[in-house]
């Protein structure tokens, strides 16, 4: 089945938010995530210092250009550096290195990628979230909440601001939230965001992907694989993202000290032969979620 995946962080043993990272490098990951099973796919830089966005941003354009990867990775997802640097919030993602959302960072950024930036990350309630958004909007970046301790006023404001998609809805906030108010119920009921979900079997467990989907319905959502450098690696102990974390024989990718997940061990293919054992979606809805949504909420042709 064709699968367009909006989040990848990395893969096979390469973090695309490394400063190490090689043209070279790059490609020999990308050409094993699409021999994976992944149709297309953004590679996504997670919240960094902005010399690392100078430098890699760039460096995957050169390399996607030289393998002639323009269908198969036509641009970036930045998740991040717009988020809530809060615990829990923040999630696996350096706090100290988050800005503040203005139009003025968002442009030098999509600068450096050349026009590049696709999808972009903000947490709606902070400064700025909203100047930011409309920004983006009129930039032709599509614009997910996430990474957040939003209110239900917060992300309306953002959704009539342009913002249209939920990062990894249920995840990248604090474990412990009110049980009524909070992102979670609030995406879920705003029509206007559709929702993104990590269906690896530990993101979300399956009662929540039910619901999540009977709540959006495949009309508004979109299946993300939010693969992390140790996707596609045996299990182990792994440096990922900045963290410590360990691989379990189940495909579990944890930081035993943050007590959080640092992404995901699977890629797209593993995600979809979950979410199909849990028979939620026909093959008409399953290929929806996974490859005609994420075209129409970037924007793109199928």
């Amino acid at each position: 089945m064709k699968c367009f995946d909006l989040q990848v962080n990395g893969a096979f043993g390469l973090d695309f938010s490394d400063p190490a990272m090689t043209e070279d490098s790059f490609l020999r990951t990308a050409e094993k995530i699409l021999a994976s099973g992944v149709t297309r796919f953004l590679p996504t830089v997670i919240t960094s210092p902005v010399d690392l966005y100078r430098r890699n941003l760039p460096l995957i354009l050169r390399a996607v250009e030289r393998a002639g990867l323009t269908y198969e990775i036509p641009g970036f997802h930045l998740e991040g550096p717009f988020i809530s640097p809060e615990p829990g919030a923040v999630g696996a993602h350096d706090p100290a290195s988050t800005l503040p959302p203005t139009p003025e960072n968002l442009a030098e950024l999509q600068n450096i990628a050349e026009g590049k930036v696709l999808l972009l990350t903000v947490a709606a309630e902070r400064d700025g979230a909203l100047e930011t958004i409309a920004a983006a909007k009129a930039a032709g970046i599509t614009v997910s909440l996430g990474h957040q301790l939003a209110e239900r006023s917060d992300l309306q404001q953002a959704a009539d601001a342009g913002a249209t998609l939920l990062t990894h809805l249920g995840n990248g906030i604090p474990n412990l939230i009110h049980r009524h108010k909070n992102p979670i119920w609030s995406g879920l009921a705003n029509d206007q965001l559709t929702a993104m979900i990590i269906t690896d079997g530990h993101h979300l467990p399956a009662d929540v992907i039910k619901c999540m989907i009977r709540c959006k319905t495949p009309e508004r959502i979109v299946v993300t694989s939010d693969a992390s450098s140790a996707a596609g690696l045996p299990p182990g102990n792994y440096s990922v993202l900045g963290n410590d974390a360990v691989l379990y024989d189940n495909g579990l990718l944890w930081n035993p000290e943050k007590q959080c997940l640092v992404g995901s061990g699977s890629l797209m293919p593993q995600c979809i032969d979950y979410l199909k054992s849990l028979d939620l979606l026909t093959e008409s809805e399953l290929e929806q979620v996974v490859w005609k949504n994420p075209h129409k909420v970037l924007g793109l042709p199928v």
